[in-house]
């Protein structure tokens, strides 16, 4: 099977790494893979995976969403190319390979990875153009959680959405020797509390509400440290933020990081400001990494983090969540426990080798049905 994979971009984030590590565990199963992405930009971490996994890579930049030279030459290349499927993750990729597969005769998966759309210029309408194109030219609608495929049925009308929650890998585990020493990095002191956050620094991930919450935190307890890894359009306003607050010495933004599963193997909380949401990745690899949770309630949040294994609390109220994280740092026992809660959960529910068998078993499907 010969499969194009179509992503608005290969830089750091959640759909980026499903699609890494959907293309590196295909690679065995007689799945041919090509990523295609739509900015000139990747992170190579990305990019070395992909290679290594033995699937190449294609990028088709242009400064406009519906640039028509663009949209044939993807048409054009992916005749070349033959594919058997096409499967597409986030907007620009799903508007343009939907169009492009249609045109090139060849089946569209399209996956729906948020609730909602950003708050910058023309981004409710490229969601509801999104929405119109998957509703006539997708052959498969893929939602990553029951919350995501609601918010957008209405639009699809009687489309049915198919619901494959993401999967994560077991991490590794680190020794204690590397555990006291990224500790030592991330917070100065491996003895402070660590509560860790990854994702962009953008509006949906609700950080300065984060940054409030730990503000009054910090004020009744100034031992933990908040840890932020990711980059983003609003980093340096965060980083203001926490200037203006004169939080310096107790939050630290790590920007990009390769090692994320390690850091939250290092750390002892995990903590979500988020406005919107669909299922996070790093929630799930939290979760594997037997971390407690505190989150926002967006998206599939509430469905994943059960009273077992975390707190959930409203969004926009950072007071609420600077309570939920003073309730789990006061109590060490209470947060180990629900951590390891938190990993039995990942493992049993959203593992990889599961999320890669329902895809898959959707590819052949899929196939089956455009061949008949």
């Amino acid at each position: 099977m010969r499969v194009a994979i179509i992503v608005d971009t290969l830089r750091i984030g959640g759909a980026q790494k499903l699609v890494v590590r959907f293309v590196s565990a295909v690679s065995r199963q007689n799945i041919e893979s090509t990523v295609i992405s739509f900015r000139p930009d990747a992170a190579a971490t990305n990019l070395d995976l992909i290679r290594s996994a033995g699937a190449d890579v294609m990028k088709f930049p242009s400064r406009s969403l519906l640039d028509l030279g663009r949209l044939v030459r993807l048409i054009r290349f992916l005749r070349a190319e033959k594919f058997d499927l096409i499967h597409t993750h986030l907007s620009y990729a799903n508007i343009l390979g939907c169009l492009a597969g249609y045109y090139a005769g060849i089946p569209v998966i399209a996956t729906l990875h948020s609730t909602g759309h950003d708050s910058y210029q023309n981004a409710r309408l490229i969601t509801r153009l999104e929405e119109v194109i998957l509703r006539y030219f997708a052959i498969r609608i893929v939602a990553v959680g029951h919350t995501v495929a609601a918010a957008h049925q209405t639009q699809l009308g009687s489309r049915i959405v198919d619901v494959i929650p993401n999967g994560v890998p077991a991490p590794l585990p680190i020794t204690p020797q590397e555990r006291q020493c990224l500790r030592r990095e991330i917070a100065g002191d491996e003895n402070r509390e660590v509560i860790i956050s990854v994702g962009r620094f953008a509006e949906a991930k609700g950080y300065e509400d984060m940054i409030e919450a730990f503000a009054i935190l910090h004020q009744r307890d100034p031992r933990p440290v908040l840890v932020i890894v990711g980059l983003g359009s609003l980093f340096d306003k965060i980083k203001k933020k926490i200037s203006e607050l004169q939080l310096e010495d107790s939050v630290n933004c790590l920007g990009e990081r390769n090692d994320v599963f390690q850091l939250l193997a290092a750390s002892d909380i995990y903590a979500i400001s988020s406005h919107r949401e669909g299922l996070p990745v790093a929630l799930l690899e939290a979760m594997m990494a037997g971390l407690p949770i505190v989150a926002t309630s967006v998206g599939d949040i509430p469905k994943v983090v059960t009273p077992e294994i975390g707190i959930i609390i409203p969004p926009h109220e950072p007071a609420r969540l600077a309570d939920a994280l003073s309730d789990l740092v006061s109590a060490p026992e209470k947060a180990r426990v629900m951590g390891s809660a938190a990993r039995v959960r990942a493992m049993q529910e959203y593992s990889l080798d599961t999320w890669i068998k329902k895809l898959t078993s959707l590819y052949e499907e899929t196939l089956g049905l455009a061949k008949g």
